[in-house]
């Protein structure tokens, strides 16, 4: 389903940008590794409660630290978050349930939890649930080796695949992390990659990047473009020379307006016409 919605968004934004897919939709490689996620988070889907591999203090620390420099980033200052009451036990339920629903059961910073319903007040579009989610991903990616390997694994699976033809990796949000640590490590990526084009990605994050670091252009990858849209929480900053310096630079286009009701699905990146040109000019050329 998911890769439908991706090639579908795609091919709408080739039709914007008077142009066709050039390739078969057969050799569209699409690695998943969202149940890598779920599994290392929960017994059961179902069951959010259950812990299969217990958060250790310091993904916690990154976790908040991911968080705070977003809300900073928009301008949710400390005496906003101290203005904003508890939600205490008299709240609604509703109210309280959709907080849970958004907010790790871990997450014990009161700044950040209270942070999150400022931003959902105060920055239309946003979307709180959409950030916390995207940082407990990053985290869990980083902070958690079995988790890393679990989901590395499968995306080396998909990279065998394409065998030594030229490649183009497109990765979104978290996708644009594990591309970048996979293309940059060597070794498991057999396959030239022509281009990497990276949407919505919170590389830029301070903590992201220190996590990474020593970071640089991957080796063996021709041109790297980053696309963002200004309003999307996530992709915090430009991967440029000051917030992730490589050599040679990293092309930035802040150009895109996704209209997604978070400024951050990948749909509002792959149906802008920019995006889907880049796409198409780094197959054919």
């Amino acid at each position: 389903m998911l890769r439908h919605r991706w090639i579908s968004a795609l091919e709408e934004g080739m039709v914007a940008a008077g142009l066709e897919l050039p390739i078969d939709e057969s050799d569209i490689v699409f690695p998943y590794f969202g149940d890598a996620l779920r599994d290392a988070t929960t017994e059961d889907p179902l069951d959010v409660a259950m812990v299969r591999y217990p958060r250790r203090e310091h993904e916690d620390h990154f976790h908040c630290a991911v968080l705070r420099e977003c809300l900073e980033h928009v301008g949710i200052t400390d005496e906003m978050v101290a203005s904003e009451p508890e939600l205490s036990d008299t709240s609604p339920p509703s109210e309280r349930d959709d907080l849970a629903s958004r907010l790790s059961a871990s997450l014990s910073n009161e700044w950040v939890q209270r942070g999150l319903r400022v931003l959902d007040h105060f920055v239309p579009g946003a979307s709180a649930r959409s950030l916390e989610a995207t940082a407990a991903d990053v985290t869990r990616y980083l902070a958690d080796e079995q988790v890393q390997a679990h989901i590395e694994n499968g995306v080396t699976e998909a990279f065998a695949t394409c065998g030594s033809e030229e490649t183009v990796v497109v990765g979104h949000s978290l996708g644009s992390i594990v591309a970048y640590r996979m293309l940059r490590d060597g070794g498991r990526v057999t396959c030239p990659v022509k281009t990497l084009i990276t949407l919505g990605s919170p590389l830029g994050i301070s903590v992201v990047r220190q996590a990474l670091e020593p970071i640089g252009h991957p080796p063996g990858v021709g041109t790297w473009f980053n696309a963002y849209d200004d309003r999307d929480v996530v992709a915090l900053n430009a991967l440029d020379d000051r917030f992730f310096p490589v050599d040679p630079s990293i092309e930035n286009f802040d150009g895109i307006r996704n209209e997604s009701e978070n400024h951050h699905h990948v749909q509002g990146y792959l149906s802008d016409p920019v995006v889907a040109r880049r796409i198409a000019e780094a197959l054919t050329t």
